[in-house]
């Protein structure tokens, strides 16, 4: 197996606060699309092998967009430079968006692991975790789209 190599150190750049919002906006669509292909996955009754590893790239994507949700907060907190307001806004709104869906994915995680076994009350909480997750995952793709519209170079 080859070994990994150290990541080549990022450009200095010009514009650092929108670099971190397009950043954030990749890692977000790509989240949205493994949860759509697990979904799809889920439809045509897959097998396990394929849904699991599309399971396993869903939750790199997951890590991936946290890290990338805290990285644009570290950039932002200097403010947005010379950025428009009208872009400002659409990022402060997909960071706004991905964080409260990172925090509502890792709640429906939680709640689903916490037993094996579910009650009825156990799996109305579960249902109702999914439920706000699906939610926060729609406000995201909200927030992708006003920022998609004003940074179509993003992707």
């Amino acid at each position: 197996m080859p070994s990994k190599t150290a990541p080549r150190p990022s450009k200095p750049s010009s514009h650092p606060v929108r670099d971190a919002a397009d950043s954030l906006y990749r890692a977000a669509r790509e989240c949205c699309h493994q949860h759509e292909r697990l979904s799809t996955l889920n439809h045509v009754h897959a097998d396990d092998a394929e849904f699991n590893a599309t399971w396993d790239v869903a939750e790199i994507c997951e890590a991936q967009l946290e890290a990338r949700t805290v990285s644009y907060e570290q950039t932002a907190e200097l403010g947005r430079g010379k950025e428009p307001e009208d872009w400002w806004r659409a990022a402060n709104g997909l960071w706004h968006a991905c964080r409260e869906y990172a925090r509502r994915h890792t709640a429906s995680n939680a709640a689903h692991s916490r037993s094996r076994r579910h009650g009825a009350e156990e799996l109305k909480g579960i249902s109702m975790e999914y439920e706000l997750e699906l939610s926060a995952r729609m406000a995201m793709k909200q927030a992708m789209d006003k920022y998609g519209a004003l940074r179509p170079d993003a992707t």
